[in-house]
């Protein structure tokens, strides 16, 4: 699941991902957090989004601050469906490009990743 142009989150998504050496693909483009949270519940697809969102959607969260934000955000996918090997390879890639952009100092002043939880 992936939100419309101009959302920040979509922004940073799509820049750990091509620091990563890949485009995503999505299966839906969304305007609406409700829209967006629906697809994931229906089991399109794992969605980046704010952590405050996905703590209050009931879905499972795997919480992480990426750089350029100035809040937590979160990759929510449906408790009962495990993530798809693609789903688990993403969150995979966007957290090792936020642990490298931490590691080497070029994470934006301010931004912190939240450990394990």
């Amino acid at each position: 699941m992936m939100f419309r142009e101009g959302y920040d989150v979509r922004e940073t998504t799509l820049a750990a991902c091509r620091a990563a050496g890949f485009a995503p693909s999505y299966a839906v483009e969304g305007g609406e957090m409700d829209a967006v949270l629906a697809a994931v519940r229906a089991g399109l697809g794992p969605a980046v989004v704010p952590g405050m969102v996905a703590a209050r959607s009931g879905l499972a969260a795997a919480p992480f601050a990426p750089p350029g934000l100035g809040r937590t955000i979160a990759l929510a996918h449906g408790r009962e469906l495990p993530l798809t090997r693609a789903a688990d390879a993403f969150r995979d890639t966007l957290l090792a490009y936020l642990l490298d952009a931490d590691r080497t100092g070029s994470l934006p002043p301010g931004t912190r990743l939240l450990p394990p939880g």
